[in-house]
Parts: C-alpha cells; sequence; structure tokens
C-alpha cells in the first residue's frame, strides 16, 4: 500500500481586533486538499480581540511603524509555524500563508524574510510594511497573489498596488488582483484565491 502524500500546509492570519476563529471562517471556502491551521495574533487589545503589531501612531502608521512595533511579533509567529510543520502531517516544501490586513503585513515580513520560505503567499487587503525596503535581502522563491478591495474605507487599495510593484522590481513572482469592494472578504475574492492555490499547489506536485 503506497502511503498518502502529506498534505501543503495552508496558514491563515487574521485581521487588527479579531481572533483566530474569525478567519478561520472561511476554511470551507478554501481547496479541501490543504490542510488549513489560523493562528492567533500575539498582543491583546484593551478591549477585545488581538493584533499582530505592538501600537504605533495610527494617524501615521506608515511612518512611525519601526522594526519594534513587529520583530516580536514576527518571531513569535515564526517559531510558531516551525513548530506546526515539525507535529503535523504536512508537506514541508508546500506552505501557503493566506494573511487579511494586519494578517496580509506579517504575510509579506514572513514571505520575504526566507525563515518559513512559503510557496505561495496571499496578503489580503493589508499595507506593505515600510521597514522591508531596507532589508539587504528578499526571499524570491515565494509567488504572491495580492487582493485588494476598490472600495476600501481602511486601507487603500493603492497599498497592494504599492506592494506588488515592489515586488516586481524586485523579481518577485506577483499578481494583483483588485475587486469591487470594502474591507472584507467577498465570496468571488474567495473563490479567485481558491482557483489560485489549487494552481499553485499543482504546478508544485508536476
Amino acid at each position: 500500500m503506497v502511503a498518502a502524500t502529506p498534505a501543503p500546509l495552508l496558514i491563515l492570519l487574521h485581521g487588527r481586533g479579531k481572533e483566530a476563529e474569525t478567519i478561520f471562517s472561511v476554511e470551507h471556502l478554501l481547496p479541501r486538499e490543504f490542510h488549513v491551521i489560523a493562528i492567533r495574533a500575539a498582543y491583546a487589545m484593551p478591549n477585545e480581540g488581538f493584533e499582530w503589531f505592538k501600537p504605533y501612531d495610527n494617524e501615521q502608521p506608515l511612518n512611525s511603524f519601526s522594526e519594534e512595533h513587529y520583530e516580536e511579533s514576527l518571531q513569535i509567529l515564526t517559531k510558531m509555524i516551525q513548530d506546526l510543520v515539525e507535529e503535523k502531517d504536512v508537506d514541508k516544501e508546500r506552505i501557503f500563508l493566506l494573511g487579511f490586513s494586519q494578517g496580509a503585513a506579517m504575510c509579506y515580513f514572513l514571505g520575504l524574510r526566507g525563515i518559513i520560505k512559503p510557496k505561495g503567499v496571499v496578503p489580503m487587503s493589508g499595507f506593505f510594511p515600510r521597514p522591508i525596503m531596507k532589508w539587504k535581502k528578499l526571499n524570491r522563491d515565494a509567488h504572491f497573489l495580492i487582493t485588494h478591495g476598490t472600495e476600501d474605507n481602511v486601507l487603500s487599495y493603492n497599498e497592494s498596488i504599492f506592494a506588488q510593484t515592489f515586488l516586481a522590481e524586485h523579481g518577485i513572482t506577483s499578481e494583483y488582483y483588485e475587486y469591487k469592494g470594502r474591507h472584507k472578504m467577498t465570496l468571488p475574492l474567495l473563490k479567485y484565491v481558491n482557483s489560485w492555490l489549487r494552481k499553485e499547489n499543482t504546478d508544485l506536485l508536476a
């Protein structure tokens, strides 16, 4: 009897003020062949929910955001993913990341730092962390699908266009998918993401 091939791993990262269960609610709309796990952010917020970054100036997030706001959280998340890969029966060569809003920013960090080395990264309705622009080395092996709604009232879709331009300039395979919608996932969007993930996974098996 031939042993079953380990499943690809898809990590879900929620947005600010949410919890892992929030983003995991879309699990049934993602490819069934993936082993899907949602991870809760490192920092509890005063009222409710969790966030990935230490507090920064919300009026000027791009200018005030620095290493001190993300490094600890990034190290914690990296270790959690490494442990999951070792513990679960998943294919270590087929790791994918999907993050929404702040979770999308974490996807850029994880995808470009090169420790986890995911094959596919899906940042959704997020901002591109400017500290990455100062990094001397970038992981260029991951493929990115960047998505954003044209009517987003929290983060402008220009942030995702900026991210896709940066990746393209550095020779990193990326696609920008724009859809009509606000700061949330839509069914047409998830259908497109589903197809993209399946294709990327199939290409890896070919």
